[in-house]
């Protein structure tokens, strides 16, 4: 309660009714670097997803369906909590204030979208609270960047600014989401955990030449003699809005990705803006050959590393010497080995039993528990490779599985597989696909509050957009390149969980000119033990056999070596 009261002296001194205080970064990134974790510093929240605000006498949490058990589990019970299908920030303001109230913000953490849905006073913030208040703060990332070979990334950085740049409207774009300017230059760096991008934001000019602006600290000779031959230049990023305030000509950005502050100061110069979607995003997407090639290559080390594991587990007594941590680590040795790894993609989700139904369950010392011969195992997991990105979930029955346990988890296989084998045509979005992972879910009144699948990117973000398949409108077409997640699943809070997930690519059918399917990246086995053949058809049997098999062709030989 005392930083709720700090905050609450800074609202009065300020004349504010209610501070706005996001899960997010001035880079606007799903996965941040421990200095930014505010929303942590303040509730105990770990999940990636989630969204505080403090009133004088209320303080209210919402996230969404991936973390609302595991905000029941780590937030203090004075908030109140939300799950945002239910309840937005913006509404429970609009139920709590009164429409004269002033709410404040920090500017540097919020887009104009984001910002458009509250419909009350909002008060840029000169300062955030939360940093001064934040005694033991982590300092910034200083890693060095690093370049990413041209025999990785199959383009070079100096084509892919002048595609960019040849498409361009205006004098300038401005590229905030730092996976796209790791895109776009060929670089990559250490400073989030997972995630190889470097905070860094990019002005791209209509002549292809570019300012990065960056913690110069973390500039090496290699580095900067890349930039000057690209016409690039380095500039100190606190120099970014001094920059822009000098400025002329007209400049693209993306309101979606870009932190309002920088909006606010190109406004106050004058410049006229044209507001539309990072360029950088589609491009990025739409994997070149070299990179769908080395997604392969990335499946084939992981698809070893798995299967490694899956043979190490099933040979442990599980007499409580095994336990979720010391499983992740071990996955994370047999993933270690793999030619070309460099990192997990995430932080290992390990979940034995009730844990699994924690959907972004993320083990620790003080929740790890041993894992037993009489429940469900779910891990999902993944790798970065210098040649692509990897995701993939598996439930593992340890014990006998019940009836029920049975039944959910042939229905979720059901699911993946009418996902993984429909053809669609050209212009559909993933969100006219979404209902076939569920459909045998819903015939028995269940379902799962996720999406279906998520963009992966190539050694680079393992949430990756614009595409994606969820319930959720997103007006994106998925294309021939793209790479996305197909991870259906089920939660029963209390008991267990199931999920299982394989990235897969969309690829044209041939002879049905205009019509795409998805082609199966992900080389790991399903547990038999815990699929009802009752429930199944003929064709589902064949396609889990012909993909056992392939699995079995591809690995076999490099298995046995």
């Amino acid at each position: 309660m005392d930083k709720i009261k700090a905050l609450c002296a800074f609202m009065e001194k300020e004349s504010l009714a209610a501070l706005l205080i996001p899960r997010t970064d001035e880079f606007q990134g799903e996965y941040i670097a421990p200095c930014s974790e505010r929303l942590k510093w303040l509730t105990g929240f770990t999940g990636s997803a989630g969204f505080a605000v403090i009133t004088k006498d209320k303080a209210a949490f919402f996230t969404d369906g991936r973390y609302t058990l595991q905000a029941k589990e780590q937030i203090p019970t004075f908030y109140e909590l939300y799950n945002t299908a239910q309840k937005t920030p913006a509404e429970w303001i609009t139920e709590n204030l009164s429409k004269d109230e002033k709410v404040g913000y920090d500017p540097w953490l919020f887009t104009e979208v984001q910002l458009h849905r509250f419909e009350r006073p909002l008060v840029p913030l000169k300062s955030n609270p939360i940093d001064s208040l934040w005694m033991d703060r982590p300092l910034p990332p200083k890693d060095f960047i690093r370049l990413h070979s041209l025999k990785y990334a199959g383009e070079s950085d100096e084509r892919k600014r002048k595609r960019i740049s040849a498409a361009l409207k205006t004098d300038h774009v401005l590229i905030t989401a730092c996976d796209s300017i790791a895109w776009l230059l060929n670089i990559r760096g250490n400073d989030i955990p997972h995630t190889p991008i470097v905070h860094s934001v990019c002005l791209l000019h209509k002549d292809g030449s570019y300012d990065l602006f960056v913690d110069l600290d973390k500039m090496n000779g290699q580095v900067f003699n890349h930039l000057k031959e690209g016409k690039g230049r380095a500039v100190d990023i606190h120099q970014l809005l001094h920059h822009l305030q000098k400025m002329d000509g007209s400049c693209q950005v993306d309101p979606q990705t870009t932190p309002l502050i920088m909006i606010q100061t190109l406004k106050e110069t004058g410049i006229p803006l044209v507001r539309e979607r990072d360029p950088c995003i589609l491009p990025k997407a739409l994997k070149n050959e070299v990179e769908l090639q080395g997604a392969i290559d990335a499946h084939i080390q992981d698809g070893l590393a798995l299967c490694r594991f899956f043979e190490w587990l099933e040979n442990q007594p599980l007499h409580g010497e095994t336990t979720e941590l010391s499983a992740a680590q071990k996955l994370y040795e047999f993933r270690k080995g793999g030619q070309h790894f460099e990192d997990l993609s995430f932080g290992t989700i390990s979940a034995f039993g009730s844990h699994g139904a924690i959907i972004h369950y993320q083990v620790t010392s003080e929740s790890d528990i041993p894992l037993a011969r009489d429940g469900l195992y779910l891990v999902d997991s993944g790798g970065q490779y210098l040649t692509g990105t990897t995701d993939v979930t598996r439930t593992i029955a340890l014990g006998t599985p019940t009836g029920e346990q049975k039944d959910r988890y042939t229905r979720v296989l059901k699911g993946h597989i009418a996902l993984a084998t429909t053809i669609f045509p050209e212009g559909t979005t993933g969100a006219q696909l979404d209902a076939f992972a569920r459909q045998y879910l819903w015939e028995v009144g269940r379902d799962y509050d996720h999406g279906t699948g998520h963009g992966v990117g190539s050694y680079l973000s393992v949430h990756e957009g614009p595409q994606n398949i969820s319930k959720r409108w997103i007006d994106v077409p998925l294309k021939p390149g793209m790479i996305l997640s197909n991870e259906p699943g089920y939660y029963k809070e209390g008991e267990y969980g199931i999920r299982i997930e394989n990235l897969v690519r969309v690829i044209e059918i041939p002879n049905l000119k205009g019509f795409y399917g998805f082609e199966t990246l992900t080389l790991a086995p399903f547990d038999m033990k815990l699929i009802d053949n009752a429930l199944l058809t003929q064709k589902e049997k064949e396609w889990i056999e012909m993909y056992h098999e392939r699995i079995l062709k591809v690995l076999g030989c490099l298995l046995s070596s």
